[in-house]
């Protein structure tokens, strides 16, 4: 009896070790919560394009981070004018402010990680 219980727990322990075995354990990398001061992570989902689409989304998602690192420039020019005479007087004000946003990200893919069981592609981006 004892040898029966015995070969029991053996072949349950044996049978929980191959299954862990086979078990796939990939864990997400560590730049996907900490990316580097210049890189970007951008993910995305299932695409009904295929997953070709879900990268181009992906990617397109990482850049549009690193845009708005950048930021917006403002820049701003007055001119002021005063006319007076001898019972009126007048005066102008010309401003014009220019907002330049710098449309062009140089950027390229350092890695990426496809999470399977959700169906979700993360890619890290870098700046150039």
């Amino acid at each position: 009896m004892k040898i029966l219980i015995q070969s029991g727990f053996l072949a349950l322990l044996f049978a929980f070790v191959v299954a862990c075995a086979q078990a796939p354990t990939q864990d997400m990398p560590n730049w996907i919560e900490n990316p580097k001061r210049s890189q970007a992570v951008g993910s995305c989902g299932a695409h009904a394009l295929g997953k070709y689409k879900q990268k181009e989304c992906a990617m397109t998602r990482a850049r549009l981070e690193l845009a708005a690192r950048q930021g917006v420039q403002i820049k701003s020019l007055s001119l002021m004018s005063e006319q007076a005479s001898s019972m009126r007087s007048s005066s102008t004000l010309n401003q014009q402010t220019i907002q330049e946003v710098n449309s062009k990200i140089r950027a390229r893919l350092v890695d990426s990680y496809h999470d399977k069981a959700q169906d979700i592609l993360w890619v890290l981006m870098e700046e150039n």
